[in-house]
């Protein structure tokens, strides 16, 4: 019979990033080093913990969702506790907001009619960019911004797909 080993991966974000990856509920590594980690409780509040060989005095100061503070032989510490998933969007979502370029995709499968404006030219909000025909009806897709537009993804007589980029716009600051 084979033993079936249940691993999660998570990240410590704090002053320094740390991965920690739980195994059958217990630490197994911490940043992909193996680690020994024994967790005995001292009282109420406090919990001695071993981390491989060494031993500290912690006690959890707040808890609040995911964000934690602890303080660790005197010192008090502040992290964040994601998932590895949870962690790896928002590195995406925090390196996307400086993006300042607003998408734009089809909302329906169908066909560009007409492509109402050019590439670097200004546009307002609610402006009309293309006219797309879908099941016999023509929809203007609008800007949704001020801004000029960076690109242009289809033209007149391309068929598109549904979440299809359109066109992008760099918005007004």
């Amino acid at each position: 019979m084979k033993l079936l080993r249940h691993t999660k991966n998570y990240t410590l974000t704090g002053e320094k990033k740390v991965s920690v990856q739980i195994r059958d509920n217990e630490i197994y590594k911490i940043n992909n080093k193996k680690a020994s980690v024994e967790v005995e409780g001292i009282n109420n509040d406090e919990v001695l913990i071993k981390i491989d060989n060494q031993t500290h005095i912690g006690e959890v100061v707040n808890l609040k969702q995911n964000e934690v503070s602890v303080m660790i032989n005197g010192n008090t510490y502040d992290f964040t506790i994601d998932t590895e998933l949870a962690s790896k969007r928002k590195e995406k979502i925090a390196k996307n907001a400086g993006v300042k370029v607003s998408k734009v995709n089809a909302p329906l499968p169908g066909e560009i009619v007409a492509v109402l404006m050019s590439e670097g030219q200004e546009v307002h909000k609610g402006e009309p960019i293309m006219i797309l025909e879908a099941m016999k009806m023509q929809n203007e897709i609008t800007s949704p911004v001020n801004g000029k537009i960076k690109s242009i993804h289809a033209k007149a007589d391309d068929t598109v797909m549904k979440d299809q980029v359109l066109f992008e716009i760099d918005p007004d600051k």
